[in-house]
């Protein structure tokens, strides 16, 4: 039996940053060769990273436990936009991942729908998440629930440039 519910501070944040290892071990599999590869990701970059969310009022980590340990997460936040924009919130999932050996159970669905319902619970209409076009199965997830595209982002690389 998988349940959803919000990360704690007393949860021991172990699984999640096996979880979080391989959500950036994918992520750098379906991105630019360079752009988004991960230089020095530590534990503790993690541990900070989900006590945020836990601290923040306008952000969350729903977790899906089974059998005691987590299996899965999704991360939420909501953010005020420049006051020029007739939307002045909106919500934002800025990671999902379930371990492997718990996929296509369901699992994601349940993470996204609770998402959802945070940001009902916020008063926020939209809602925004980054994935990378090479990634046609999140796409197809992420379609099958109402998100459409939104925008474009663009990479260039100045040639013989070393920078950071």
């Amino acid at each position: 039996m998988i349940i959803i519910r919000t990360l704690q501070k007393q949860d021991d944040l172990h699984d999640l940053i096996v979880l979080s290892k391989e959500f950036f071990e994918e992520y750098e599999a379906h991105h630019h060769e360079e752009f988004f590869q991960v230089d020095d990701l530590r534990d503790s970059d993690i541990v900070e990273f989900f006590s945020r969310s836990i601290e923040s009022e306008g952000s969350a980590t729903f977790i899906a436990v089974a059998e005691d340990r987590m299996v899965g997460y999704i991360t939420v936040s909501v953010h005020s936009q420049p006051s020029f924009y007739r939307v002045k919130r909106v919500g934002a999932i800025s990671g999902l991942m379930i371990h492997k050996g718990y996929r296509r159970r369901g699992i994601a669905g349940q993470l996204f729908d609770r998402a959802v319902a945070f940001f009902e619970e916020q008063g926020v209409k939209y809602y925004t998440l980054y994935t990378a076009t090479a990634n046609q199965a999140a796409i197809r997830f992420y379609g099958q629930r109402g998100m459409t595209p939104l925008k474009t982002v663009m990479l260039g690389q100045i040639d013989g440039h070393e920078g950071d």
